[in-house]
């Protein structure tokens, strides 16, 4: 961090004012080699995340990895939907804003890491909020998501921003708050965790309700997945016939290209406990089926064997779960800014 040579650390003492103007001009060359610390670390992030907004922007306009989300097979949805809602047909979205009804229609809702625009156009369509602003690093996404939302005509109801999560929240410090945060499937990819919960609670103090909602993968981080986190998976794919895999074996579902893909996934729960006041947390596992999926083409995921097998990956999981053998990957969980804070 510092150069060799002179120690700058040194404060010579000849005399009380001498310390004095020594141990200030110290602790001034203290300040400014952390802010420069400082400064490198947020830059490393920023392009961290830039990478990954280019990623995704790659993968939203190219699929032809034959590869699809878990959650893109109906009676997996269905079967998460009522793990979270009680109701096989109520997305966990639906079942929220069910939730927050008496404080319709929101003045201000904040999605971030919103792509192109899917959460933000659910909201709009139920009319349940007057202005929504989406945030998303990811140029392309950002592009498309503003063409989307014209075409279904709530360009005057949702704005979009092309900026990095944490650099966006600190300009609205100040501002008018926010009713309600959404994260949707992008918090796993944010690194700076604590400043960008402490500066979400912070824009939503004075909201009504002001409330975070996240529904996220909360799972072992990038670095922390090892074979036994997809044993009961490849148990699975064993029956899955061979013409059916789009892989040899089931691994980590890991999106290598993206930096920020899990970059501390399993940290999000705690930190959201520590920084916030937890309201409800509704998990959904998806310890099977996410990784089984990932493993099988998508476009023989409906196919009458696979089903099969997904069927019992459902029945394995609810057991799973039931006897508490498994961490939840997947969870929903709404909190507010504590009091006092």
């Amino acid at each position: 961090m510092f150069k060799t040579g002179k120690n700058p650390f040194r404060v010579p003492v000849t005399g009380p004012d001498t310390a004095l103007r020594s141990a200030r001009r110290f602790f001034a060359r203290v300040r400014t080699r952390l802010q420069k610390g400082t400064n490198r670390i947020q830059e490393t992030v920023r392009r961290k995340a830039h990478r990954s907004g280019a990623c995704w922007d790659r993968m939203n306009q190219d699929n032809s990895g034959d590869v699809l989300y878990w959650l893109a097979v109906p009676m997996l949805a269905h079967e998460a939907n009522r793990r979270v809602t009680g109701a096989p047909l109520t997305w966990p979205l639906a079942g929220f804003v069910e939730s927050i009804k008496e404080h319709l229609p929101l003045r201000r809702a904040l999605s971030l890491g919103c792509g192109t625009g899917n959460l933000e156009r659910e909201v709009a369509k139920a009319q349940c909020a007057l202005q929504i602003e989406g945030v998303d690093v990811g140029a392309a996404s950002i592009k498309k998501a503003r063409e989307l939302a014209a075409e279904e005509g709530f360009e005057n109801v949702i704005r979009y921003h092309c900026a990095d999560a944490a650099e966006w929240l600190r300009r609205q410090k100040g501002t008018e708050p926010f009713d309600v945060i959404f994260f949707h499937g992008s918090l796993h990819h944010i690194e700076e965790l604590e400043e960008v919960l402490d500066l979400c609670a912070l824009c939503l103090r004075g909201g009504s309700p002001g409330l975070l909602y996240v529904d996220e993968y909360v799972g072992p981080s990038r670095n922390e997945w090892r074979s036994w986190h997809v044993a009961y998976a490849n148990g699975l794919f064993g029956r899955v016939p061979e013409e059916h895999r789009r892989l040899p074996e089931v691994t980590p579902p890991i999106v290598w290209e993206d930096p920020t893909e899990m970059i501390r996934s399993s940290e999000i729960v705690p930190l959201i406990e520590g920084h916030l006041e937890v309201v409800s947390y509704r998990p959904y596992f998806g310890n099977v089926l996410f990784p089984l999926v990932a493993a099988i083409k998508g476009s023989s995921l409906d196919s009458p064997e696979v089903l099969e097998v997904l069927r019992e990956g459902v029945t394995l999981e609810n057991f799973l779960a039931e006897h508490r053998l498994i961490d939840t990957m997947y969870a929903v969980t709404v909190a507010r800014p504590k009091d006092g804070d």
